[in-house]
């Protein structure tokens, strides 16, 4: 495993290869190349990423990464950019894993069991902490399922910010229930973040699908995106 001087904290490499290939579908190769200088880990990224779930890459490595896409593209970048590319990463990050097989095949024999979205959310969160060094609690009320993640990816050693930041970490939830139910219908949205001084980062999954009026005017839980970046 490749260690980086000062990292503690690791995630997949075979994710930031992933999230790290999503980015340079939606803003060019050129764009990501730049990314990766800025943010100073250009010289890094062959020996931190991965085409499996070693967990080679430093927490440091994405949080720059975002930091410099948010810093290129503007201030919604992080409600875009990330947000979109990490949702889509989910994928061809854990598609095939056996764990998502097994989750799949359950999915599809219990069409009508009320505990579908519990036993995804598990999943998703099973298949985060067992890639990082993020550790995930799901506590559930009448209306949503609760998560408090510790040692969040997303904002690792980020201070002083006036609203959460972890819409890597929404998108990564998101599109695992889109994975895993073939549509996108759940909203997630974040309440606490470590970065605003919040002792764990904190979402909520909503128990009860966006309605036909949500789904017509773009609304995704938390932001209103462009059709092509949903």
């Amino acid at each position: 495993m490749s260690v980086m001087p000062g990292s503690d904290m690791y995630f997949s490499g075979k994710i930031l290869l992933s999230y790290l290939n999503e980015l340079v579908s939606l803003v060019g190769e050129k764009s990501v190349i730049m990314i990766l200088k800025r943010s100073g880990w250009i010289d890094h990224v062959r020996k931190i990423v991965n085409t499996r779930h070693e967990k080679t890459a430093p927490y440091e490595a994405l949080v720059d990464i975002n930091q410099q896409v948010e810093e290129i593209f503007g201030n919604t970048a992080l409600k875009t950019l990330v947000y979109s590319s990490a949702k889509r990463s989910f994928a061809s990050s854990f598609g095939g894993t056996e764990v998502v097989r097994d989750t799949l095949h359950w999915l599809h024999k219990n069409t009508e069991s009320t505990l579908r979205l519990r036993v995804s959310l598990e999943t998703i969160s099973h298949l985060l902490q067992a890639s990082s060094d993020q550790k995930i609690k799901i506590e559930e009320s009448s209306s949503h399922y609760h998560l408090t993640i510790q040692q969040c990816v997303a904002c690792w050693g980020v201070h002083g910010k006036s609203s959460p930041v972890c819409f890597y970490t929404v998108g990564m939830i998101r599109g695992g229930l889109h994975y895993l139910f073939g549509r996108d219908e759940y909203p997630v949205q974040e309440l606490a973040c470590s970065a605003t001084g919040d002792k764990a980062c904190e979402f909520i999954v909503r128990k009860f699908p966006f309605s036909v009026n949500e789904k017509g005017s773009g609304k995704t839980g938390f932001l209103t995106l462009p059709p092509h970046l949903r």
